[in-house]
């Protein structure tokens, strides 16, 4: 068994388990990643809409789509 430290934590496993864990957590950093720039597109575009005086509704309406793809991307996976 291989001593791993974690945030403060000790995990105890095998070489092949801490590999599938550091695998595991990529994929997750890669999906934050994603959705980050997803955000971050947004708040743009919000920021393009506020200062082209865009109405409040339309601007309500492109946050909710955006997060309603969001939440269905992550219900699939």
């Amino acid at each position: 068994m291989t001593k791993m430290y974690m945030r403060g934590s000790v995990y105890y496993g095998t070489a092949a388990e801490m590999m599938d864990r550091i695998d595991e957590l990529e994929t997750k950093l890669a999906e934050s990643e994603a959705r980050s720039e997803v955000l971050e597109t947004l708040i743009m575009d919000v920021a393009a809409d506020l200062y082209d005086g865009v109405a409040a509704h339309k601007i309500d309406q492109r946050i909710m789509d955006v997060i309603n793809k969001l939440n269905d991307e992550e219900e699939d996976q």
